[in-house]
Formats: C-alpha cells, structure tokens, sequence
C-alpha cells in the first residue's frame, strides 16, 4: 500500500501568508518516507496528523520558492535526530542548494553535511528510495531549475507536476501514472505564467492517451480559492473522466493492489 498524506494544499504568495490553505507539502508513505516541498507549517502538521519526521527517510524539494521549501531545515533536523545522526536523503533542484541569482540556498551547509546524500538531479535522473525509483522530470517555471518526479512503486506510478506552465513534454514524461498530483494554482479562464490553470489541466488529461485513475489538484492559489476549487474539480472530471480531488489537510490517498481509495484524517489531539 502507497499512502499519500497532504499537510497543506496552498500555494502562491497570498496564500502563504494568510494560511487560508495550510501550505505544508504532502508525505509519501512506502517502503520508505519521503516529505515533498515542506513549505510554512510541514514541521507541525506532520506531528497533527501522526507523522513522524523523525522517521523520514528523504526529502524532496521542486524550487527555492518559500511555499515549497520553507520548513526544509527543520525537516532535516527531525530526520536526523537533532542532526547528531547522518542519515536521510535531500533531492533537490540547484536553487535549493545553491541558491540562485535571486535567493540565498534554502539549506546552510550544516544541514547538508549532516546528510546521508544529496542530489541535485536533472530530469532523466533516476534514484532509488528503498523499493521504489523515482524518475526526475522536467517543470518551466519562473525558478528555471525546478523540477518534479514520477515515483515507480509496485502497485503502479505516482506523479508529482509541481509550480509549472503547462507543455506537451509533461505527457512524456506522466501520462500512465495512476495517481497524478498537480499544482493547478488558477481557475478556468484566469491563468497567469509558469502556473497550470483548471483549462490547461484539461488539455492535458485529454491529450493523455493513457490517463490517471485519481488526479489530486494541489498549490491553490488565493483566486482559485475563492472560485471554490470543488467546482474546478468537478469541471476537471466532467470534461476528461477522470476522477478528480482538491488536496486539503489530512487529506489521504491509498494505492493498492486492488484499487485507490481515500480519506479525511482528523487531526491528533495534543494535551
């Protein structure tokens, strides 16, 4: 069983420092842990909904950009202990290590040496995480070295398209996942650059010819918020067939052998 569990679903800066959404990223349960984008709250979000971070085996971070990076070196700190382990894995574009012309590196070197390993991959990487292999893959974004994955699992692949505009390469390198996470920052008809819109979801899903059992819209946006992102869902599904849900807090996707299924996890009571 594959367990996706979203600690956020928020996106774009209004978003992010209202917290309308919680803009936490999302935990990937397999034969391994791995966080993806740990943005402002991923640290106790995890803990309400029973996550370990002290358990993470890896963690994954698409752009430098602070609703997808800025909880990285607390997450590092949880998974390694205190940092008096060396343990864990970092997968990250070079504007996470680095930094870039516009921003300093989202990890201080502290962080990094107390690494198992770091990757910077491209897309075409391949890394193994446990029983799995993740397959880098390519974004256009406004951060220029962004990047997403497509996860190979026994029980079929799960797609991760992060901030991004909408190509037809993204077909490549996802159609034949079973579960496909996308930010859709923006409603119908309201696209803005380097953001996939409800329309250019569409026009992916049916260009697809081999289309996901489950899409999980991801990274609202303040305007698609406001839209109410369940109409643009349901607007997804009507026009593609394929199922379609709006990331949320707690919100869980379970990948079996003998189908997907999903759930509202309520959060833990802390005394």
């Amino acid at each position: 069983m594959i367990e996706i569990t979203f600690l956020g679903s928020g996106g774009g800066r209004f978003i992010t420092i209202t917290q309308f959404r919680s803009t936490g990223g999302f935990h990937i349960r397999a034969s391994r842990n791995l966080y993806v984008d740990p943005g402002p709250g991923a640290l106790i979000r995890s803990w309400r909904y029973k996550l370990d971070p002290r358990k993470l085996d890896a963690i994954f971070v698409s752009h430098r950009h602070v609703d997808h990076c800025n909880d990285l070196e607390v997450m590092i700190e949880a998974m390694t202990g205190g940092a008096l382990k060396k343990r864990g894995m970092l997968i990250a574009s070079r504007s996470v290590v680095h930094g870039d012309e516009s921003h300093t590196p989202a990890v201080s070197g502290y962080y990094l040496d107390v690494l198992e390993s770091v990757h910077i991959p491209e897309p075409g990487s391949r890394i193994k995480l446990g029983e799995e292999e993740m397959v880098i893959t390519p974004s256009r974004h406004s951060d220029p070295t962004t990047i997403g994955f497509r996860m190979k699992t026994r029980y079929g692949d799960v797609s991760y398209i992060p901030d991004t505009a909408y190509f037809d390469e993204l077909l490549k390198w996802h159609e034949g996942s079973r579960v496909l996470i996308a930010a859709v920052t923006r409603p119908r008809d309201m696209g803005i650059p380097y953001h996939l819109s409800t329309d250019d979801a569409v026009v992916m899903l049916r260009k697809m010819t081999r289309r996901p059992e489950v899409l999980v819209i991801n990274h609202i946006g303040m305007k698609m918020h406001f839209a109410n992102p369940y109409k643009e869902a349901l607007y997804i599904k009507n026009l593609t067939g394929v199922k379609t849900y709006v990331a949320k807090e707690g919100f869980r996707v379970m990948m079996g052998k003998d189908g997907i299924s999903v759930r509202t996890l309520r959060p833990a009571r802390f005394v």
